[in-house]
């Protein structure tokens, strides 16, 4: 079943000048209607390459709905291969979806978790939010669209993950400052016990911290449990001291102990497949709603107190000269 994450448009004003409309409001007033009629045209998505240059991606719309816009965004992949004694290059597109849900003073987007884009959301993010800025341009307006994300308990986190979202784990990562270094610890006799073997090799070499790495292999992935006394042991003892706990999941990415994680959806086919297609099924909760516009509520209602991402700027690219 496919994965979404949950993001909110934010429209602001690229100058102080308030531009205004026909209708005598302001752009900003008018920045979701102008999304409507932008998304009735192939957006001007470009991934840059590792020369520098702009790669266009295809991009188009499925299908629009009540001011709901299914669009699939795809990429540009290469599969290099060996046929005979011949070397051979297979470039494809695959493509996932992206739900733009634009209606009245809503304005959210749910982006799927693909293996088109290696299973980044925010990489799909970033390439259509900076192709909305240049279309916005004209109107004088900037677009943000920042992933909605909440706080949630450590356990809480990874069992969701890793069970609802059948994510598996792929490395945990631990880190421990030099005990020399860094005083009082607190855990209990049992927990210092276990860890005097690293802290003697990290005292020993002088280092300022040490980690335990755990990395799983193709054949079997990391159970991390809190039945597991010793796993639990390490996240209580990391929690009390404010150690760095990273888990690394294949299609997540790094959640680190303490962070706020994303709001994370899943969409049945058939849902999609009802939008597209038009042709309602019997027994809805609400009669003559469709139900994925049902579920952008549900959603909607579930991420009202979520946070909005916080903005970073790019860094820029350091070039293979430098």
């Amino acid at each position: 079943m496919p994965t979404f994450a949950t993001y909110k448009i934010i429209f602001t004003q690229a100058s102080q000048r308030h531009l205004l409309a026909e209708d005598g409001r302001t752009n900003l007033d008018c920045a979701q209607e102008y999304l409507e009629e932008v998304l009735s045209e192939r957006l001007p998505i470009n991934k840059e390459q590792k020369d520098k240059t702009l790669l266009p991606l295809e991009n188009y719309v499925e299908m629009r709905r009540e001011r709901v816009t299914l669009m699939v965004v795809c990429n540009e992949k290469s599969h290099k291969y060996r046929e005979k004694m011949e070397d051979m290059e297979l470039v494809h597109h695959p493509g996932c979806r992206v739900i733009i849900d634009n209606r009245e003073g809503v304005a959210q987007m749910a982006i799927e978790r693909s293996e088109s884009f290696n299973s980044n959301t925010d990489k799909v993010r970033d390439l259509i939010q900076e192709a909305l800025c240049k279309a916005f341009a004209r109107f004088e307006l900037t677009v943000e669209i920042r992933a909605k994300k909440r706080e949630k308990e450590f356990w809480d986190m990874v069992e969701e993950q890793h069970t609802r979202f059948k994510d598996p784990i792929r490395k945990v990562v631990f880190d421990f400052p030099n005990p020399d270094m860094a005083k009082p610890i607190d855990a209990s006799q049992d927990t210092l016990g276990k860890l005097a073997m690293l802290n003697a090799i990290v005292a020993s070499t002088n280092a300022a911290k040490g980690s335990l790495n755990l990395m799983s292999d193709k054949e079997k992935v990391i159970r991390l449990e809190q039945q597991k006394e010793d796993f639990a042991q390490l996240v209580t003892l990391c929690s009390h001291n404010g150690y760095d706990i990273a888990v690394h999941f294949k299609q997540y990415g790094v959640y680190r102990y303490g962070r706020t994680v994303k709001a994370l959806d899943m969409i049945k086919n058939d849902v999609i497949e009802e939008f597209k297609t038009g042709q309602m099924k019997m027994g809805k909760a609400v009669e003559g709603v469709f139900l994925l516009i049902q579920l952008l509520d549900d959603i909607r209602v579930r991420t009202e107190n979520y946070i909005d991402e916080e903005p970073t700027e790019k860094k820029r690219k350091r070039s293979r000269k430098e």
